[in-house]
């Protein structure tokens, strides 16, 4: 009889137990890099006319990309960035102009 008494009482409490439990998901968000074969292969479709740099400018990656150098925006689906070419470079750009990858 004590032993009925006793897991009568050890499954009415199980629930409670239950309840009185917190549960805690944690979403991790990786930022991933831009996927470049993709990029290369939508600028390659574009075809857009490359323009001369400035005089005394060189297209490396961390510096502005000069006022009159086209930028042109890349499908949502694709990135962030803008693009231009620049001496026959397809250069990626961040929204401050800075240029963040040389494609080719």
């Amino acid at each position: 009889m004590k032993t009925i008494l006793i897991a009568a009482c050890l499954a009415a409490a199980a629930p409670a137990a239950a309840l009185a439990q917190t549960t805690t998901t944690t979403t991790t968000v990786e930022r991933t890099d831009p996927d470049y074969g993709t990029i290369r292969t939508y600028v390659t479709k574009e075809r857009r006319e490359s323009v001369a740099a400035p005089d005394g400018y060189t297209v490396t990656i961390g510096t502005p990309l000069p006022e009159p150098v086209p930028l042109y925006r890349l499908p949502d689906d694709i990135g962030p960035y803008e693009y231009a070419v620049v001496d026959g470079h397809t250069v990626l750009v961040d929204e401050n102009r800075n240029i963040v990858e040389i494609i080719d």
